[in-house]
């Protein structure tokens, strides 16, 4: 679909919804359901390039989903359109993609929101930790273990933005991108037995994989919603990966507090740091999550220069490189 079809097919919903537009998807907000659609892109990392990838995507974000908020996620719709018009009911006319319907809950229940109005307390946090350790506690083990190289590839990956890093931030920042991508190289060189061992002790799980403040829910049980279903490869990692996303996240908004009483929880309920080089290996993924949040917003500039935030994105650049200064 293009931006011209969502459009036309929000102006022909009730309300119409509210759009949100991604890297990757557009997403209507109605008063009640939400509706998911991919945009047909191509990435290193996914690709919706034909409506059967796109389908069978949407179909994989519904299972995956329902682990952890199977309330939420209600089905599978086709689009279709008959005599011009676009819709999502069932009935005549063409199927030209899907989208994945949802509840829409709260707004001011999302955690990214309710920190913004610092009301997100200590017990907030220790009930997440406790929440989250029970889900990865039954999540799958994964067989394939992760290797230093693979993860290096990944945040290498972030060198694809570099042109335009140069070009918005300036030679001197695409400088400090490569050097970030070299120190990482070094790092995990020296993690790697580390790395394989924690695989062998379990610790790799097939688990949410996109883990920030925007996709949890701070519900009377926590909801953990938008999983990554697209790449199995940056979903099915080490827990210290996933819990990283978040921890850069609250640091990224100054609340280190909250991070450590998070980790000090989970680590209670389901103890991830067992030796020095953890803690070491746990900066490095929250360095990663940064880069990954970097190369975000670096792609949706790539897509629309209209979105271009000059201030966001070098805080983005700056919070990546500031993990790097400390390992």
């Amino acid at each position: 679909m293009t931006r011209e079809q969502i459009i036309s097919l929000q102006e022909g919903l009730p309300g119409p919804p509210d759009l949100i537009e991604t890297h990757i998807s557009w997403v209507l907000l109605g008063e009640q359901r939400v509706y998911k659609i991919r945009k047909p892109i191509r990435y290193a990392f996914l690709d919706f390039s034909t409506r059967e990838r796109r389908k069978a995507d949407c179909e994989k974000e519904l299972a995956l989903n329902r682990r952890t908020s199977p309330d939420i996620y209600l089905r599978v719709l086709p689009i279709r359109e008959h005599n011009g018009a676009l819709s999502l009911v069932d009935g005549p006319g063409q199927v030209i993609d899907h989208a994945v319907e949802m509840v829409r809950l709260d707004n001011r229940r999302q955690m990214d929101v309710l920190l913004q109005g610092n009301e997100v307390s200590v017990a907030d946090m220790q009930h997440l930790a406790r929440h989250l350790a029970r889900f990865h506690q039954v999540a799958d083990r994964v067989d394939m273990a992760p290797s230093a190289h693979g993860l290096w590839l990944d945040f290498a990956d972030v060198l694809k933005v570099e042109a335009l890093t140069s070009e918005i931030l300036g030679v001197g920042a695409a400088a400090e991108l490569r050097q970030c991508v070299s120190m990482a190289k070094r790092l995990l060189d020296d993690l790697e037995p580390r790395i394989l061992a924690r695989h062998a002790q379990g610790f790799t799980r097939d688990v949410h994989g996109d883990l920030h403040t925007r996709n949890i829910f701070l519900m009377p049980e926590p909801v953990l919603f938008d999983c990554l279903e697209f790449n199995d490869h940056l979903r099915q990692i080490d827990l210290l990966n996933e819990i990283a996303f978040l921890g850069m996240d609250l640091e990224s908004m100054g609340r280190s507090d909250l991070w450590t009483a998070f980790l000090q929880e989970y680590q209670q309920k389901l103890p991830v740091i067992l030796e020095p080089n953890d803690k070491v290996l746990l900066k490095f993924y929250c360095g990663y999550r940064a880069n990954v949040r970097y190369k975000v917003g670096a792609l949706r500039v790539m897509q629309d220069r209209n979105c271009l935030d000059v201030n966001a994105l070098e805080n983005s650049f700056q919070h990546m490189r500031g993990y790097f200064e400390e390992v």
